[in-house]
């Protein structure tokens, strides 16, 4: 586990799987040159953590790191984070303003999203990286552009690149040395060590240093796919520590639809490859009742509404499937 020094204190780097101990030699291989890094992978899986530890472990790691989101900036809102401006430059620019190419200095400038820059601006970049000079807006003088660019991407800018919404020469200049980050459903061995760190963080924030989880929580956990990554598994071990009124945290706690996947794991069949009506039946069933549960606002009363059954038929099927609604 290596500590990126990020203000919140979760820049830690975690090396479990053997993914990730790939992904660190890889990033050792990489940080001493300046080659510009292209990282893939789907939200929330630690696209900039991976950024943080190429800069961290190169010899500019005692420069700055500047983090830019793409994806929040449109029209002069874009040029002007990136370029700065002179006083004047524009209405309301009454004092001179460093854009992210300076700031960056001889450091690392992280281009988050880059994927959503539009296409207009995408040659503003593809300029600045050929020639490594700039100008801020409203200004005469040429800066030199000194960091190094590592870039990030939730898309397939090949892709994009195809349907002519990215700039084929701009991607050529980005992927010269593409990383694919895994997502966690991929990566079951770090979500234990992920929880626990996770746990310990939140604990100590929230005032609960002694919230404990239980390991069949944690098997649930290693259980569920993950669609929202680290990012979701942080949010929710925070969520379960901050409203956590006792000192350990059991099943009980976790969401309904992560009990679930492991309820309907469990159902039986008597063929691997087909499911029996019986079995199918009951599955549907357990479905509908987690969504419509969703929908219900934590009331079983709505909860038989939306399901068009009686208040004692509800009762029934979650005694009979097992199922314990919190809400």
């Amino acid at each position: 586990m290596l500590d990126l020094g990020t203000e919140d204190g979760l820049g830690k780097f975690i090396i479990q799987s053997q993914s990730m101990r790939e992904l660190y030699r890889l990033a050792t291989q990489v940080a001493g040159a300046d080659a510009t890094i292209l990282i893939y992978g789907e939200s929330g899986t630690g696209k900039e953590l991976f950024a943080r530890l190429v800069h961290q472990l190169s010899g500019r790691r005692h420069k700055p790191f500047v983090p830019v989101n793409c994806g929040v900036l449109k029209g002069e809102l874009f040029a002007d984070k990136f370029f700065g401006h002179e006083i004047g430059a524009f209405t309301g620019a009454q004092r001179q303003r460093k854009g992210s190419f300076e700031l960056a200095a001889n450091g690392t400038l992280f281009l988050d999203e880059v994927g959503e820059v539009p296409l207009h601006n995408q040659v503003d970049f593809l300029r600045v990286l050929e020639e490594k000079t700039f100008r801020r807006l409203g200004g005469e003088k040429i800066l030199p552009f000194e960091a190094r660019i590592v870039a990030a991407t939730n898309r397939l800018l090949q892709d994009m690149v195809l349907g002519g919404e990215f700039r084929a020469d701009l991607y050529y200049r980005l992927n010269v040395v593409p990383v694919t980050l895994p997502p966690l459903r991929e990566r079951t061995d770090d979500i234990p060590v992920l929880a626990q760190y996770f746990l310990g963080i939140y604990g100590h924030r929230y005032h609960k240093p002694e919230v404990t989880m239980t390991s069949a929580t944690l098997e649930l956990l290693c259980d569920y796919s993950w669609p929202g990554n680290v990012r979701e598994l942080r949010n929710l071990i925070e969520r379960l520590v901050l409203l956590s009124t006792d000192l350990t945290i059991d099943p009980s706690h976790l969401p309904l639809e992560m009990r679930l996947t492991s309820h309907l794991s469990s159902i039986p069949s008597t063929d691997q490859s087909v499911m029996t009506l019986e079995a199918a039946v009951r599955q549907a069933e357990v479905a509908a009742i987690i969504r419509a549960w969703q929908e219900a606002g934590g009331s079983k009363a709505k909860l038989a509404e939306i399901l068009r059954i009686s208040p004692r038929s509800l009762r029934y099927k979650l005694a009979e499937y097992e199922l314990k609604l919190k809400a």
